[in-house]
């Protein structure tokens, strides 16, 4: 296996590219996930936004699963073997992804590739065979889509490069079939069924970004909205994977899109990071810039939520900044709501949801500093934070999804010392 971090491989690879001269709208994001948290970031929306509330104001450590590498991906939960309990599926810098039995922890399988696998899995019934499959890339090049029963794949692909980008399964063209989105040095569509090419689109740099998928100019037709390390923010046809827009940020884009109605306009906005530079909102129909957040030239891994934080009617956009902070921007406009400060890197990726039961919003998200963070959504102050023992890094984003079936949500991450940790009320 290779020792080279994921952190070094993409600052080696950003200090190349830097080098370059109220209502969430729209026909997919009203479609039910397979599960709670079934994808990177929930939802094809990416809002990182969870539906269900819990009861956490002291979290208690449910159980925990440990492998034998890093655990920066992000886990997904879903009914996989079709049991009637869902399971946790998360990859590994061991070079496997695991799936766990959602109320125990128990290992159900795993899959085991060729490097390391720090892209998120995404389920969904990908082949329309009526059961639940699963779809990872790994760092060997290769992206599979899995039995959820079993583990097997069902249909591989080699790509051109290590594949960072968490993939998306949706019907992009409209022909009533699913397709698999993901990034890698291109992007590319593949057929649910058989895992042959649709399409793919060549950008200047690699897409380490994860694809986000909506009808964002109101024609009827979906695109696929991804970001690049060229700099690009780019809007695919989901038909022909042709681009409709593409919007330079000038800094590599490893953050990955959420989309929204950010202005209450009744029109979508995408919201992503650009790291050197700061945040942007871009108008979903033309691509030009609404607003843009400038945050201190510093690295933004992590991927923005969407979710009405303060209750006042209007949306927020939650991200994590490399200069150690959680920031809540304002929707309409991208100006400063509260900054949260953490002692070390924010590489996770914000979770929103009513974590403590109290009727508002809480902010959930890791720090390099070893703790998981709760954060009152109105205020920005904390509410709590955990630490696992012998914690180390948090590089993954929660998950937030119930895993006992009794109607409150836990808290899945991975940390850096190598394990997978759930939490509960």
């Amino acid at each position: 296996m290779k020792t080279l971090s994921r952190r070094d491989f993409l600052k080696a690879s950003c200090a190349t590219a830097l080098a370059m001269p109220m209502l969430l709208q729209g026909s997919v994001q009203a479609q039910t996930p397979a599960s709670d948290w079934p994808m990177f970031r929930r939802d094809l929306f990416h809002t990182g936004r969870a539906t269900k509330t819990s009861k956490m104001t002291a979290p208690k450590e449910r159980w925990n699963a440990f492998t034998r590498g890093l655990v920066e991906s992000s886990a997904a939960v879903g009914d996989i073997d079709g049991d009637g309990v869902v399971e946790v599926v998360v990859g590994s810098y061991d070079g496997n992804l695991y799936a766990y039995q959602g109320r125990t922890g128990a290992l159900k399988w795993r899959y085991a590739t060729k490097d390391w696998v720090y892209a998120s899995p995404a389920i969904a019934d990908a082949d329309g065979d009526g059961r639940l499959e699963v779809a990872i890339g790994s760092q060997d090049k290769s992206f599979a889509l899995l039995d959820g029963r079993t583990g097997r794949p069902k249909w591989t692909f080699l790509t051109g490069d290590g594949i960072l980008s968490s993939s998306a399964i949706a019907d992009i063209d409209g022909d009533g079939k699913s397709e698999v989105i993901v990034g890698s040095e291109r992007v590319y569509a593949f057929d649910g069924r058989t895992g042959s090419v649709k399409w793919k689109f060549l950008p200047e740099f690699p897409a380490r970004s994860s694809p986000a998928i909506a009808d964002i100019d109101g024609d009827g037709k979906l695109e696929v909205v991804i970001g690049s390390l060229d700099g690009k923010l780019y809007a695919l046809d989901g038909r022909t994977g042709t681009a409709r827009w593409a919007f330079n940020t000038n800094g590599p884009v490893e953050s990955s899109p959420a989309i929204g109605d950010l202005d209450g306009d009744g029109k979508l906005e995408v919201t992503v990071g650009s790291s050197k530079r700061g945040v942007f909102c871009v108008d979903g129909r033309t691509g030009q810039q609404r607003w843009f957040f400038e945050a201190n030239r510093e690295r933004i891994p992590s991927s923005p939520a969407i979710g009405d934080l303060d209750g006042d009617g209007r949306l927020e956009v939650a991200i994590g900044i490399n200069d150690h902070r959680v920031l809540a921007l304002a929707g309409p406009d991208g100006k400063l709501k509260w900054s949260f400060p953490t002692n070390d890197l924010v590489e996770s990726s914000p979770a929103i949801a009513d974590i403590d039961g109290d009727g508002k919003l809480e902010v959930i998200v890791g720090s390099h500093d070893g703790h998981l963070y709760c954060v009152d959504g109105r205020s920005g102050a904390r509410k709590w934070a955990y630490r696992p023992r012998a914690a180390a890094q948090f590089f993954s984003s929660p998950t937030l999804a119930d895993l006992d079936g009794d109607g409150l949500l836990e808290i899945i991450i991975g940390n850096n010392n190598s394990g997978l940790y759930v939490l509960g009320a």
